[in-house]
């Protein structure tokens, strides 16, 4: 794979490359901190592009870069949560409650994953970062559903559909997650910090749900184990733990305003990037 790379890529680009890669996980890094989010929305097309240049088979390269982005999550939304915490900015005892139905979520995406399309996968996920940008743009405290977490059947099924969401688009859950938090009166800050650490419940039997659904698969692919590749992971994921921390000081020294219109640009943006990708 490493040498496709190479060869795909004319010698005066190869620096560019380098510094892409490193730039994508110092940027994931932070916003992972910063938002909450896991940093899949910006590794999975940072991957998807890599794995191209590799000449990776089409049909498998999407859910590649999904399935390697979640393993990526799992240090740092571990290290994003972890720092949120030390701002006391983590409600463990919600993460508690919704785990159970998170996993459940999870392991159902992750059957599902390997029957959508790598195309079908990228628009449903530019269309609901899409969503969450605009409710965010024109957010509004008075737009809540009650004063706090339901503790009835209902969070299971807001559980389940997190999981499952996040798993089939390869994020950490964290913009699906502090929005809903926010409608049940959650403070940003705070938000954003629980759902880092449902993040880091989402990646873990996520990232096993890819790598059995890729040996399910018969997926043989270099310097990989079902859909989970380590080259890609080597090269984005030292950088994302490292600025995880970073990004995490920078959310609570932002005000509770300019932190939830800097979260819907980031979104929005995305969407549209992978609206444009999905287009080609």
């Amino acid at each position: 794979m490493f040498y496709t790379i190479l060869n795909n890529i004319p010698a005066d680009q190869l620096v560019l490359l380098i510094v892409l890669l490193l730039t994508t996980g110092i940027f994931a890094g932070t916003i992972a901190g910063l938002f909450g989010i896991g940093g899949g929305v910006v590794i999975v097309p940072a991957l998807y592009y890599i794995f191209t240049l590799a000449e990776i088979d089409e049909q498998s390269r999407m859910h590649l870069a999904v399935g390697t982005s979640l393993a990526n999550i799992i240090p740092t939304s571990i290290i994003s949560a972890y720092s949120h915490y030390k701002m006391k900015a983590v409600d463990f005892k919600l993460v508690r409650l919704v785990t159970p139905s998170l996993i459940i979520g999870v392991i159902f995406g992750a059957l599902v994953v390997s029957n959508i399309s790598g195309s079908f996968l990228m628009i449903i996920y530019a269309f609901l970062l899409f969503l969450i940008a605009l409710l965010f743009f024109f957010w509004q405290d008075r737009w809540q559903l009650a004063d706090g977490f339901p503790q009835n059947n209902l969070k299971h099924l807001y559980g389940s559909l997190i999981g499952f969401l996040s798993t089939i688009i390869g994020i950490g859950g964290g913009s699906l997650s502090t929005p809903l938090l926010k409608i049940y009166n959650f403070e940003i800050h705070r938000a954003i910090g629980t759902a880092a650490g449902i993040g880091a419940i989402i990646a873990i039997p996520g990232t096993i749900g890819f790598i059995i659904s890729g040996i399910y698969n018969d997926v043989s692919l270099p310097l990989s184990l079902g859909y989970v590749n380590f080259l890609g992971l080597m090269m984005i994921s030292p950088m994302t733990v490292l600025a995880a921390p970073y990004g995490v000081k920078l959310a609570h020294y932002l005000s509770k305003t300019t932190l939830n219109k800097a979260f819907a640009f980031f979104i929005f943006c995305m969407s549209i990037r992978l609206f444009l990708e999905w287009l080609n």
